[in-house]
């Protein structure tokens, strides 16, 4: 699968920190979570209209991962690059790459699914594949 990146700049807030000011680590799932809803965003798809206007629930954590190389600190600006590294049945790969200062800092992954309302269900949500249209949108076309 041929990946298209999704860039995000952030600049670190004193809130995002913890008393030695560097940034407290569920910030960075936080910031994932952001990213991943940028990406949809950047294609087109809002959530809070489809939760308004279909039977869109939510793209509900599965699974979530961090691997931490270098610190990030208050006052930094990092860029992140986010993209869909597989689509499986009814669950999508998201990975996330955050540089600060050019250097990889932070790698992250995230298991998601694409939920819809099923008032049947104990939940009240099941998973479905990611619809056709914006996995299209999300994921490089391969080369012919």
């Amino acid at each position: 699968m041929t990946k298209r990146v999704f860039k995000t700049t952030r600049h670190i807030n004193f809130a995002d920190c913890d008393p030695a000011q560097i940034v407290f680590y569920p910030r960075f799932f936080e910031m994932f979570d952001r990213c991943t809803e940028n990406m949809f965003r950047d294609i087109g798809f809002y959530w809070e209209v489809a939760h308004a206007t279909t039977n869109y629930a939510g793209m509900p954590l599965i699974e979530v991962g961090a691997n931490f190389h270098r610190p990030v600190r208050f006052g930094d600006t990092v860029e992140i690059e986010t993209w869909i590294d597989e689509v499986k049945g009814k669950v999508y790969v998201v990975r996330h790459k955050l540089f600060n200062k050019g250097q990889l800092s932070l790698e992250g992954r995230e298991v998601r699914c694409y939920a819809v309302k099923a008032p049947e269900h104990p939940s009240g949500i099941r998973a479905i594949p990611l619809p056709d249209e914006l996995r299209d949108k999300l994921v490089a076309k391969e080369p012919a």
